[in-house]
């Protein structure tokens, strides 16, 4: 296992992407940590399998102690990449506390197979605009190449190089400011203003949620209501005529609620993406000891304010899950159902991804909260 200052790399993918390319992926990250101890005459720790309990345990360490410009987070980023939970919820966690550090060029993307959605201006789905928002090295032709010919061994030195110059800019980089929103203010806000913000806006996350749970309970009525015609058009004899005649209708009705999913689903993400570094920052102030005895009540307050607001969109999840289970059959039923269907399983990630973030500040407030915050 890596020591906290020995460079190290966390190599995020699908193992069915690997498999795929018939190993390449797991050889690409071994030929870079390679080429990096050649330029430098020290070893890259390259974390590889994931399965592998070492990677786990040092992932934590590197993200709670010591994520300085020695660690570097790789995802190969293909449209399988963006179905895995795991990738995804890694791309979120690694994201936030880099940006809350100032070390955003520790992620470094590789784009591996073509994923069209992240070229385009504003990608809706969060995880694709962290990846699109980097320098990511595109390696969708280099794929193509013998991995012995000069063009793959250049473009393997060009990325080693990369990484030793992101290893030189970052080595003295100080934490910004913890910030939970843009402002225009003089002065930085102090703890107590910081957590006071961060505790109004809970609230408004779960409401957030609870109207996403309100619409998902109306899909479900509107799809109930659906199914008993359905039954009794077949048996009056309706047929697939019948069928599809009640497919369209339902189309139709959930047209305006699945707006509305889409529209919270990006709402409750995208706010927890951009408030993210601010939260995990005053999480690290806390832990560092930056409480002043007049705070520590505020601190306290604030920590539990987190773990009910985790707890509480964790109770939702189920429902949720549920929901994006059913949804995957939709496109099957009918051309109508297609466009929904796609919808409504991008609303539902988008509100799993903001669990993903919740899930960390539990765990990271865990780690921190004791008898005496001050301590």
């Amino acid at each position: 296992m890596a020591n906290n200052g020995e460079p190290a790399g966390f190599w995020s993918y699908t193992h069915r992407d690997d498999e795929i390319e018939e190993g390449r992926v797991r050889r690409l990250a071994r030929k870079i940590a390679n080429e990096f101890e050649g330029i430098t005459a020290e070893e890259l720790n390259v974390f590889i399998d994931k399965q592998d309990v070492k990677w786990g345990d040092e992932w934590r360490k590197r993200i709670d102690n010591a994520l300085t410009g020695s660690t570097f987070f790789m995802p190969i980023v293909t449209p399988r990449f963006f179905k895995s939970e795991e990738c995804r919820r890694e791309v979120l966690t690694f994201s936030g506390h880099a940006k809350s550090l100032g070390l955003e060029d520790l992620l470094l993307p590789i784009l591996y197979f073509n994923v069209p959605q992240i070229r385009n201006p504003d990608p809706t789905d969060e995880v694709m605009a962290l990846v699109a928002q980097r320098q990511y090295e595109d390696w969708t032709t280099l794929r193509l190449e013998d991995e012995d010919s000069p063009q793959y061994r250049q473009a393997v030195h060009r990325l080693a190089m990369r990484l030793v110059e992101i290893l030189e800019r970052t080595a003295d980089v100080e934490p910004p400011p913890v910030a939970l929103t843009d402002s225009n203010a003089d002065e930085e806000p102090g703890m107590l203003e910081l957590m006071a913000e961060a505790e109004l806006a809970l609230p408004r996350w779960a409401a957030v949620a609870e109207e996403f749970s309100k619409t998902i309970a109306e899909i479900g009525e509107i799809a109930q209501k659906a199914s008993e015609e359905m039954q009794r058009s077949d048996s009056r004899g309706g047929g697939f005529a019948g069928r599809l005649r009640i497919t369209n209708k339902l189309a139709e009705d959930l047209s305006n609620p699945v707006d509305r999913l889409g529209l919270l689903g990006n709402q409750y993400s995208t706010e927890l993406v951009n408030v993210d570094p601010g939260v995990l920052g005053i999480i690290r102030q806390i832990e560092s000891g930056e409480v002043s005895s007049e705070e520590e009540e505020q601190a306290r307050e604030f920590v539990e304010t987190v773990k009910a607001t985790a707890q509480t969109s964790r109770e939702a999840m189920g429902k949720i899950q549920g929901l994006a289970d059913s949804t995957q059959v939709l496109p099957s039923l009918s051309r109508s159902l297609r466009p929904l269907g796609r919808k409504m399983q991008s609303a539902l990630q988008q509100v799993m991804d903001g669990q993903a973030i919740l899930d960390e500040w539990e765990r990271r407030v865990d780690e921190v909260a004791g008898p005496d915050i001050h301590e």
